[in-house]
């Protein structure tokens, strides 16, 4: 195993009765893809578990302590719940599944209490699954009264962060290359500054038919389910109500029909406005929100927080990258796909992700507006 070859490294001599302690301590590599594992089963089942995180500090770094740490923990976890490296040699995690905070919150308490005054509590985090965003921003008071209750447990002379109900998320996607934040940065400014003249057309054309500001700013879920604001041209009049569009987007997430917008008949947008929204003109600014870092070009497109609100667990995986101008979907026949299959799409965007990927992709967007605009149809963002 990983971590009996890291003792070897530390020229660390593990007696054979005592090397069993570790026999069931995933390695890190397997204890993650366990998680992925647990996360997909509870997308199925609907139920929630959780991941007890201890982080050992000086206890990863003395043969004894951490051999005693890990006594400890086998002796209360259930045959159910699964040890593991969550970060190799520096965090130990155990996932508990059909678990919520409080029955991982005890483990936590329990095994800490074991330890005597041998050493000096390790810190643990608990994290949950699904995470309070993805269940739709229904349960904002109870992860506050979750933490209040953390706060009053906490083990003495420890760095304890109890509950943390959105970083499951944090933990199981996958990094962001820094090839493709290099490229926004490079493609962003670029873009600003050969388009600045349409950018100068369409702000004085918005301005000459309709009064008002030129930009409309909306907020927006992006990566890992962070709100933020979006910037577009505005193409609908001063303090077009939204209830209309809400109603909209309730149906198309509950249905098979294929994902379209209500432009055609829409009374609130202005003159030229449909034409913007056709072209996507109307998202140039989101050059913006990609070179401050909200957004990338290539990714899916950030949607709305009411929209979110009807997400299933397995469609979050979605915002597991951040948001693009154009991706996978827009170039795949989006106005012919219905809402799950505009879900399957990003995803495996998500899981595919490469640079030669979103090159594809690139070169495929110019393409798909033009055959959007013959089609005379309309999409949702």
């Amino acid at each position: 195993m990983n971590f009996i070859k890291s003792l070897m490294h530390r020229n660390w001599a593990l007696p054979s009765e005592q090397s069993h302690a570790f026999e069931n301590v995933l390695s890190s590599r397997d204890f993650h893809k366990l998680l992925d594992h647990e996360r997909s089963r509870t997308d199925r089942n609907g139920r929630e578990f959780s991941l007890t995180a201890f982080y050992l500090g000086n206890i990863a770094h003395d043969k004894k302590l951490l051999l005693h740490f890990v006594e400890i923990l086998t002796s209360r976890v259930r045959e159910t719940e699964e040890i593991g490296w969550l970060h190799e040699d520096t965090c130990i995690g155990v996932i508990l599944p059909d678990t919520p905070f409080s029955g991982a919150n005890k483990l936590a308490h329990d095994v800490l209490s074991l330890n005597g005054k041998m050493f000096s509590p390790p810190a643990f985090k608990i994290y949950t699954y699904p995470s309070h965003w993805v269940k739709g921003f229904h349960d904002q008071e109870e992860d506050e009264e979750k933490a209040e209750s953390a706060q009053k447990h906490t083990v003495p002379d420890t760095k304890n962060i109890q509950a943390d109900n959105n970083g499951f998320d944090r933990l199981l996607a996958p990094k962001i290359p820094l090839w493709k934040r290099s490229v926004d940065i490079l493609g962003a400014l670029v873009g600003l500054t050969l388009l600045s003249p349409l950018f100068l057309f369409i702000a004085a054309l918005i301005k000459t038919v309709s009064p008002g500001p030129v930009f409309f700013k909306q907020l927006r879920v992006g990566f890992l389910g962070c709100p933020f604001s979006c910037w577009k041209f505005r193409t609908m009049k001063i303090e077009a109500d939204s209830k209309v569009h809400q109603l909209h987007v309730h149906d198309l997430c509950n249905s098979d029909q294929p994902l379209r917008k209500l432009d055609d008949h829409d009374s609130r947008i202005i003159p030229c406005g449909r034409m913007l929204r056709k072209t996507g003109l109307d998202e140039l600014p989101q050059l913006i929100n990609v070179l401050r870092g909200e957004m990338s070009l290539i990714g899916p497109r950030p949607d709305v927080p009411y929209a979110v609100k009807h997400y299933l667990p397995w469609q979050c995986k979605r915002v597991e990258t951040y948001p693009g101008l154009t991706g996978l979907w827009q170039v795949s026949g989006k106005n012919s796909t219905t809402f799950n299959e505009m879900m399957r799409l990003d995803i495996s965007y998500v899981k595919k992700r490469s640079l030669l990927l979103d090159s594809k992709i690139f070169i495929k967007t110019i393409p798909a507006i033009i055959q959007q605009t013959r089609e005379k149809s309309f999409h949702r963002q």
